[in-house]
Parts: C-alpha cells; sequence; structure tokens
C-alpha cells in the first residue's frame, strides 16, 4: 500500500490497527518463507517409502537390445489388458472354477490373477530394470570408445608400428584372469580398465632405459705417498704438506671431492 492509503486507513481503524496489519503481514510472510524451506527440504531427502532394490533373476535379462525390450513391454500391456477383462467378466466365480481357455489349456480365475500379477510385475520391475541396464551398457560403450581416442592420443605406441610395449599391453588384455575380471565388473568400470591397464602398461614397459656410454671413473689412489712425477723439496714446504694431508684423508674417505682437490694441487704444483 501506499503512504497515502496507510495515512487514509490509520484515519478510518486507528494507527494501532494498522500496526497490527503490518506484524500479522510479516508473520504471513515469514510462514510463507519457511514453507517454502521446507519443500526444499523435503526435497532433498531421500524417500522412505521408497523401497526399490537390486533386481535378482531377471526374467528379461536376454533382451540386449531396446527393440526387444520395447517387443515384450508391448507383450505385457496385452497380457495385462487381458487378465483384467477376464476378471471382471469372472466375477461371481470362486479361485478354482475355469474361466477361461488359452491354446486348449483350461485357465481357472487363479490362474489369470497369477498371470495378471506376473505382468504387472513385470511393467513395474522386470522391464525397468532391463531398460536401466541396457542404458548403463551404451552409456559404458561411448564411454570406452573415448577413452581409447584419448590412450591412443596420450600414448603414441599404441598406434602405428608395431612396438614392444603395445605387445606386452596386448598380452595383458588377453590374459584369460583380465577378461575374468572384466566380466564380474559393472559397466561403467569394465569401461575405463582398457584405458587404466594402457597407462599401467606404459609406466611398467614404456620407459626406455638411458644408455650410458661414459665410461665410470674409477677413483683409485696413488700406492705411493708422492707421484713419480713429482720432485718434492727435501724439506717440507706448505704445498708437499698440503698434498700429503689430501691424500691421507683421500685414503680415508674416498670421496670424489677429495680426489679432485688433491688432483687440483697435483696440477698446480708441476707449474
Amino acid at each position: 500500500m501506499s503512504e497515502e492509503d496507510l495515512r487514509e486507513l490509520a484515519d478510518k481503524l486507528g494507527s494501532r490497527a494498522v500496526a497490527r496489519f503490518g506484524e500479522l503481514t510479516a508473520k504471513r510472510k515469514a510462514a510463507e518463507e519457511r514453507l517454502a524451506s521446507l519443500e526444499a527440504e523435503l526435497k532433498k531427502a531421500p524417500n522412505p517409502l521408497d523401497t526399490k532394490k537390486k533386481v535378482e533373476n531377471n526374467p528379461f535379462s536376454n533382451l540386449d537390445t531396446i527393440e526387444k525390450l520395447q517387443e515384450k513391454a508391448t507383450e505385457v500391456d496385452d497380457i495385462v489388458e487381458w487378465a483384467e477383462d477376464v476378471l471382471f467378466q469372472s466375477d461371481g466365480y470362486s479361485a478354482d472354477e475355469v474361466v477361461t481357455e488359452v491354446e486348449g489349456k483350461d485357465l481357472t480365475k487363479a490362474d489369470v490373477r497369477r498371470a495378471l500379477l506376473q505382468a504387472r510385475k513385470a511393467q513395474k520391475t522386470f522391464l525397468p530394470d532391463q531398460l536401466n541396464n541396457l542404458q548403463l551398457i551404451e552409456q559404458s560403450t561411448q564411454m570406452q570408445e573415448h577413452l581409447s581416442a584419448q590412450a591412443e592420443a596420450e600414448l603414441p605406441w599404441m598406434k602405428g608400428e608395431d612396438n614392444d610395449t603395445r605387445r606386452q599391453y596386448e598380452a595383458i588384455m588377453s590374459d584369460p584372469r583380465v577378461d575374468t575380471l572384466m566380466t564380474n565388473l559393472p559397466p561403467d568400470v569394465k569401461a575405463q580398465m582398457p584405458y587404466l591397464l594402457a597407462h599401467a602398461a606404459n609406466s611398467i614397459y614404456g620407459r626406455k632405459p638411458v644408455a650410458n656410454t661414459k665410461s665410470s671413473v674409477k677413483l683409485n689412489p696413488p700406492k705411493t705417498g708422492t707421484p713419480s712425477s713429482s720432485q718434492p723439496d727435501k724439506s717440507m714446504g706448505k704445498t708437499a704438506k698440503a698434498l700429503k694431508e689430501l691424500e691421507a684423508r683421500f685414503k680415508e674417505t674416498g670421496s670424489a671431492n677429495d680426489f679432485a682437490n688433491l688432483r687440483k694441487l697435483k696440477m698446480a704444483s708441476r707449474h
């Protein structure tokens, strides 16, 4: 309401009534917000009445295409419609009385009711479960194709000329134990296994050893305290003393650093 409308209302009802009206309006708005919050929480919470569980021994697990599944769904719908019609027309019959005939075989009311229950279970449980399985398989196939292309882009040895790493990878994939493992995996995990095994083969066999073309340096200390080419003075000078200390230290430690210092000092003493 505008300020003018509020002033007019206040003149007619009194300022206290207008204030009360404002309080009630605020409470209603808060209640609506709280209700909206509760509805959002209920949508996020799991449904306690949802009794879905894993379907065991699905009789339609052999239907491996959407087209076959659609044909079976049409067949089940026809059975439901037929059974409901027969039961409606045999309302006055007992469970053990024959109410119809199918392919020369008499069926009691109880037989028709069992057929109806089975068809409804197929509609509610078995057909949706198999449809979900086929969708997972299709998604997994697409995932595997994508990962295969990604592996070829990341690992050059997977395409082109034959090589040792690819032969090792193919040996892994043809191992019967891997085949058994893949059979028992969920479709989405199974789709990722070739990609993971390709990278595993690359880590194990794809690294080329670095050839060492340089001869190893052997650090053998001289047998005599003074090199044959060196002619030390009779008097022990500072250089000779330093050489002797470095030789003694190198004999003790075998350190490459000590050897380098010793050789450097020897070269300097020759000039």
